[in-house]
C-alpha cells in the first residue's frame, strides 16, 4: 500500500478517513485521533485557510495521504452501480470509499468522516462506518 506503514499507523488503532467536507468544515483540526485521506481529495483543497489546515496537521504527522489501490477503487465502482449511485460519486467519492475499505484489512474500526449522502449510503452497504460532520446523515438503510 503506497504511503502506509504498519509501524506509522499501528493495526488495531482507530482509523478515520477524511472526504473533502471534513478538511472544509474544520473537522481535521478538532479531531484528537490520526486521520487518513487521498490525493484525490488534497487536490480538491484550494482555499488558503483549508491549505493551512491541511499543511499543519500534516507537519504534526496527524495527516496521512494514501492512493488507493484498483483493486478497491473496483469493488467500489460495481458495488455504486449495483446499489445505482455510480453517477452520484465523483472519483474523489470513489477514492476515498475505496481507501476506507482498503483500510479495513489494517485497522480494528474504520470511520469515514462524511456529510455526503451518496457516500454515506455506499459506505453502509460496504459495512463502513459513517462519522457526520455537521449534518444528520444516514442512520440506517430503508430496505
Amino acid at each position: 500500500m503506497k504511503g502506509f506503514s504498519q509501524d506509522y499507523y499501528p493495526i488495531g488503532e482507530k482509523c478515520l478517513v477524511l472526504d473533502a467536507g471534513a478538511i472544509f468544515s474544520g473537522f481535521i483540526l478538532s479531531s484528537l485521533d490520526r486521520c487518513i485521506t487521498t490525493p484525490s481529495v488534497i487536490n480538491e483543497v484550494k482555499d488558503e485557510q483549508s491549505k493551512n489546515s491541511v499543511n499543519m496537521v500534516s507537519s504534526a504527522n496527524k495527516l496521512i495521504i494514501i492512493e488507493p489501490e484498483k483493486t478497491f477503487i473496483n469493488k467500489v465502482k460495481d458495488e455504486a452501480t449495483k446499489n445505482n449511485v455510480y453517477k452520484k460519486l465523483s472519483n474523489t467519492d470513489i477514492d476515498v470509499l475505496a481507501l476506507s475499505i482498503q483500510l479495513k484489512e489494517f485497522c480494528k474500526e474504520v470511520y469515514l468522516v462524511t456529510d455526503d449522502y451518496s457516500i454515506q449510503k455506499l459506505a453502509l452497504k460496504l459495512g463502513i462506518k459513517i462519522v457526520k460532520i455537521k449534518y444528520k446523515g444516514i442512520k440506517e438503510l430503508r430496505k
